[in-house]
């Protein structure tokens, strides 16, 4: 016989089958809206139809289809009265300060409501206080807040909320155990795991847990007693509130009658020492409200401690756990001492069943090591078509301040490139840095014999696009203007082009067979041979095919044969009708990218691209000869009449191509190191920006390099001119190289530091008192960072004055420096000891290069001001190369336009 209300307030419901069934009519506040469209369809579906309407303010006449029909929408609930629509039911998707508002509304215009369920979550005190007043005097069920539904699972019906989720019918089996739960996703979980057992459940309720819980653990425990389809109650209890103590408090004096057993699991120990809501709402510290006071309640009301899976044991009015994993046995034991059966066989097992693993290489103990099982349907697909998936998945975003490839270190203020330090990468060879920009992954030194050979070669095809770089020098334009102009005539030209294409093929054909393993399989090569006629077609010249011979020796000859390698040469001697020499060259670079590739450490789009990367690079390397008309290195190079050449060290041809004669280790050294320190200042730089906004409109990767370079331009880049000259100035007619006696030279070079200390002080002194503010400062010393300090230092700089001393490579113009800001304080031109900061060390190597052959006369001011900024041209194609490899993978189109709020006009 069922107990009638036995609270001091009013509860209407007296059965947990009242609560919802298929009689339950529901509307929904804010159908419309992003979280109610996602779950009323499959509630309203599973249902069989319980949804008769829905408020969408502003949007009468709109309307939410599902499968079994679609559901009108109204501006307000009058209007769904007036249309003569019934409904006892009220379910909110709202924000929290709409809530209380929605509830009266509710109220107010349907006096056959019963029941309100709210979704909504942390709404505020106040709200739920008055909500519960005005509910209390209409006699009105409220649930919530921060629900997720109720469901019935003898009667497959849900309402409100994502209970279950997009297959509430696979949780809400039928069975006996009524399932009370705090959390939203635990009010799926649970069921799913009391299957494991045998058990299915009657009702599953999530309360919420916001600071008011509106139908508690007394009201469900009333309305379970008088439900004949439950047999036990499963609840899951989290800090926060005496609701649980009130219901056990009632049952003990008699106040609420309750005779069914009931498994516990309360959590939250670790928020014992919190303070503020963490989570849910309820679900805080402090009082004795806590999990270890929740947990005594319990195993007061039980007579016996936790549950020990171990020795499986439960009183007649059950027994607590710690951990839900615990569920299944502690139902079984509790139906055991009652004498009751479960509701069917067990279903499934709660053995991990990892999807994916990785150990990490790990030797675990044979009782933590885990097998990957096949996963259900239809993620079992999904997981097939994800594991032929190769290179990194990034997610897109604004990219318009932003870049995964470059930062200035804030602790160090050195620039690194894919979290190198550019002072560690100066001693790396430039030809392998040209890979590494791109791929995000320095590639292995045994590399560098086939690296040189590349970039030599995509330098020498690049002399074909003189032509243009010349017209644009006899017209006065400046370096990054004429390179420009070649390299942005490359477009997608066909080398380009074939070179993705061929990429993608063979990552098509190789990756589900060999993933991360490259090496030779003459048998998987010769199985994918028999796939005639896939590569672009194109025709393979003489010398193309003496290329391509050039290169199979060098592959042969350095060990560095993989399977693409194998795969290009076998099918181009299959297949006559394709470019012999540019499927070599894809597949030499894709087995230098593979293996970032298969790490995921760059994307797969990156990967397809990098020939054209190295094929940009080399129209800009093939056209910076500044007196390429006699300049016979660059003859040879863009005749390849002995391919020998193209095992040059590419650093080694850059300064060949800008200074028309041979380099000792020293000038070497100095143009590698340069060279690779020029690579990057970090993404802010306008050089940076100009490839990044250029790949925002959408453009060709020539396009986006001539992007960073109309980017440059006499104040950047072309600005080290500047210092160069202030060099030779001060210098004079001394040549530091001339003078072999070291005391002598260092003398020299402090008597110079003198005079041009004494020198700036005296312009200094009259600009002042004649009012001139725009005077000559000293270019290369001081830094608006590393300043303020009595002998102030350039870290960069340090560094690589210590590099240099340390090869025994004394750069002559950087002593000067470091005297020159000494004398300048000891006669008092400055406060202090500035430091000689990075763009000096440009200076000072670049100027070291040029030395020799300004004094000679061989290169004229002009000349000196073009190799200067080419340099620093050069340096920087490859840190903007990966800017605009990181853009392309990561960026949304036009990302880096700037806001229509933050323009202003000037007037």
């Amino acid at each position: 016989m069922s107990q009638t209300n036995p609270f001091p307030y009013y509860v209407g419901v007296n059965s947990l089958e009242e609560i919802a069934n298929k009689e339950t009519r529901c509307i929904v506040m804010n159908l419309l809206g992003g979280e109610s469209r996602g779950v009323t369809p499959t509630s309203h579906e599973f249902s069989g139809g319980n949804i008769v309407a829905g408020v969408q303010y502003g949007k009468s006449g709109g309307k939410l289809e599902t499968k079994i029909g679609d559901i009108p929408a109204y501006g307000s609930v009058k209007e769904i009265i007036d249309a003569g629509i019934e409904f006892d039911t009220g379910v909110i998707y709202l924000p929290p300060t709409a809530v209380a508002a929605a509830a009266a509304e509710l109220i107010a215009q349907n006096p056959k409501l019963t029941k309100i369920v709210i979704l909504t979550e942390k709404v505020s005190v106040k709200d739920s206080q008055f909500i519960r007043a005005i509910a209390q005097q209409h006699k009105i069920d409220v649930f919530g807040g921060n629900c997720l539904g109720i469901g019935n699972s003898w009667e497959q019906v849900r309402v409100g909320g994502a209970l279950g989720g997009n297959n509430p019918g696979e949780s809400l089996v039928k069975g006996s155990v009524a399932v009370f739960s705090n959390s939203g996703n635990f009010s799926t979980t649970i069921p799913e795991y009391l299957k494991v057992a045998g058990f299915g459940t009657s009702t599953v309720l999530s309360s919420g847990k916001d600071l008011y819980i509106q139908f508690a653990f007394a009201e469900f425990l009333h309305c379970a007693e008088n439900d004949p389809r439950t047999k036990a109650i499963f609840c899951y209890i989290e800090p926060g509130g005496y609701y649980e103590k009130m219901a056990l408090d009632w049952i003990k004096d008699g106040t609420l009658k309750f005779t069914k057993p009931i498994v516990a699991c309360v959590i939250g120990r670790w928020k014992a020492n919190l303070s503020r809501a963490v989570g849910h709402a309820g679900a805080i510290a402090g009082g004795g409200d806590d999990a270890l006071a929740k947990e005594k309640w319990f195993d007061e009301y039980f007579g016996m401690g936790l549950f020990d899976p171990e020795n499986p044991k439960a009183s007649k009015k059950g027994v607590r756990i710690d951990s839900i994993s615990d569920a299944p046995t502690a139902m079984a034991a509790l139906y055991k001492e009652i004498g009751e059966k479960p509701d069917f066989a067990p279903k499934g097992d709660l053995s991990l069943k990892p999807w994916f693993v990785n150990e990490q290489g790990i030797d675990f103990p044979a009782k933590l090591h885990m097998e990957a099982v096949e996963a259900m349907e239809p993620y079992n697909d999904a997981i097939r078509k994800l594991g032929n998936q190769v290179g990194a998945q990034l997610t897109r975003e604004v990219m318009r301040n932003k870049s995964g490839a470059s930062r200035m270190n804030p602790k160090t203020d050195v620039t690194e490139v894919h979290g190198i330090p550019v002072l560690d990468l100066v001693v790396k060879h430039f030809a392998l840095s040209n890979f590494f920009a791109v791929t995000s992954v320095l590639p292995d030194e045994k590399q560098l014999p086939l690296a040189n050979a590349i970039m030599n070669y995509f330098s020498a095809v690049g002399t074909g696009y003189m032509d243009v770089a010349a017209r644009g020098r006899a017209n006065g334009t400046l370096p990054n203007g004429y390179l420009g102009a070649a390299v942005i005539t490359s477009g997608n030209c066909k080398l380009y082009s074939d070179m993705t294409e061929m990429t993608d093929k063979m990552i098509n054909l190789f990756y589900v067979d060999i993933h991360g393993n490259s090496s030779v399989n003459d048998a998987l090569v010769d199985e994918k041979l028999s796939q005639k006629g896939i590569m672009p077609q194109g025709e393979t010249t003489p010398k193309d095919a003496e290329v391509a011979a050039f290169f199979g020796e060098l592959l042969a000859k350095q060990g560095l044969e993989t399977i693409f390698t194998k795969y290009a040469q076998k099918y181009a001697e299959a297949n006559g009708d394709v470019n012999k020499l540019n499927l070599l060259l894809a597949a030499m670079i894709l087995s230098v990218t593979w293996e970032p590739l298969v790490n995921r450490q760059m994307t797969r789009e990156t990967a397809l691209e990098v020939g054209t990367y190295l094929g940009c690079n080399g129209v800009i390397v093939g056209c910076c000869a500044p007196q390429y008309e006699v300049n016979d290195f660059y003859k040879s190079l863009s005749e390849l009449s002995d391919l020998s050449l193209l095992n040059t060290d590419f650093a080694t041809s850059i300064f060949k191509l800008l200074f028309n004669r041979d380099c000792d280790a020293r000038e070497q050294f100095a143009i590698n190191g340069l060279l690779n320190l020029l690579m990057s200042n970090g993404p802010g730089t306008i050089s940076a920006k100009g490839g990044k906004e250029s790949v925002s409109g959408g453009n060709f990767i020539a396009t986006c390099y001539a992007g960073w370079m109309c980017n440059t331009g006499r104040d950047h880049g072309g600005n080290g001119f500047e210092a160069i000259k202030f060099l030779k100035d001060a210098f004079g007619d001394f040549d530091p190289y001339l003078e072999p006696d070291a005391k002598k030279r260092e003398a020299k070079l402090a008597e110079l530091a003198q005079a041009t200390a004494e020198k700036y002080l005296e312009t200094k002194t009259t600009a002042k008192r004649e009012g001139i503010m725009n005077y000559f400062k000293v270019p290369c010393v001081n830094h608006p960072v590393f300043k303020g300090k009595p002998v102030n230092y350039d870290p960069r700089e340090v560094f690589m004055d210590k590099l240099f001393t340390e090869r025994n490579e004394i750069n002559h113009f950087q002593v000067f420096y470091h005297h020159l800001v000494k004398k300048m304080f000891e006669v008092g031109a400055t406060k202090n000891v500035f430091c000689v900061n990075i763009d000096g060390v440009i200076a000072t190597i670049s100027l070291d290069l040029l030395w020799k052959d300004v004094n000679s006369g061989k290169i004229d001011a002009k000349a000196m001001q073009d190799i200067a900024f080419i340099m620093f041209l050069l340096g920087r194609m490859v840190g903007c190369s990966a800017e605009i490899a990181d853009h392309k993978a990561r960026g949304n189109a036009m990302d880096t336009r700037t806001p229509a709020s933050q323009v202003e006009f000037v007037g």
